[in-house]
């Protein structure tokens, strides 16, 4: 027990109190295993799936070591934006999985949905830059035009909003000349300490509030497995 000397009298140090058991977690500390945050199918809204033959859940797909580094968000290719692999790729975190969502189709008219949810952990402080990042690429990328294979163009344009706490980028692209119709690449982030959750439809040209639906559900349940 340590002494103290004031004005030549010895004061002693009261001993810190004990606690009993682990100590408490804080509100955005990450799950001890980042794939027990993910989506499982008791967690799922009504008609969606997991689809664990698109996305392994349980491996990272960030960047191994010694791995070309690419281009960081600030300055990739804007056809790159809303892609899958977008964000492992120009902003590799320490650790990412993933889980592969579907929603079957309903009526002949119905394509069904596809996409998934992600959680990747960044170091310390850097998941706030990277989603800083997302939206300044967004806005670097409001307008451009993607060159595809057979030599025809398609313009395309993102944007990023700020719902409540969360972002959502939205890519929309039309087709060359003479065609009709948009296709739609939805991605819903929200940061919860050095984390962010992400949930990602694949493009669709029959935008509806899968997106939303799922990312509600996601948020959720990665909150409650927090504690």
């Amino acid at each position: 027990m340590a002494a103290v000397l004031v004005g030549g009298a010895a004061c002693t140090a009261a001993p810190e109190p004990k606690q009993d058991g682990p100590a408490p977690k804080r509100a955005d500390s990450a799950p001890a295993r980042l794939r027990d945050g993910l989506l499982t199918a008791d967690r799922l809204p009504p008609g969606f799936t997991l689809n664990t033959s698109a996305t392994e859940s349980t491996t990272t797909r960030a960047p191994r070591a010694g791995a070309a580094a690419a281009e960081p968000l600030e300055s990739m290719s804007c056809s790159e934006l809303g892609v899958s692999s977008f964000l492992t790729t120009h902003a590799p975190p320490l650790e990412d999985v993933a889980v592969g969502l579907e929603r079957t189709p309903v009526g002949a008219e119905d394509l069904g949905w596809g996409g998934q949810q992600a959680l990747d952990r960044y170091p310390a402080g850097q998941a706030a830059a990277v989603l800083d990042a997302v939206r300044l690429a967004a806005g670097r990328c409001a307008s451009f035009s993607t060159t595809l294979i057979d030599g025809s163009q398609i313009q395309e344009f993102a944007t990023a909003t700020q719902v409540g706490d969360s972002l959502r980028l939205r890519v929309t692209s039309t087709g060359p000349s003479g065609s009709t119709g948009e296709w739609v690449d939805e991605t819903a982030f929200l940061r919860v300490g050095d984390v962010i959750l992400s949930v990602q439809e694949v493009v669709t040209d029959q935008p509806g509030t899968e997106v939303q639906t799922l990312f509600a559900a996601a948020e959720a349940t990665y909150r409650e497995r927090l504690h």
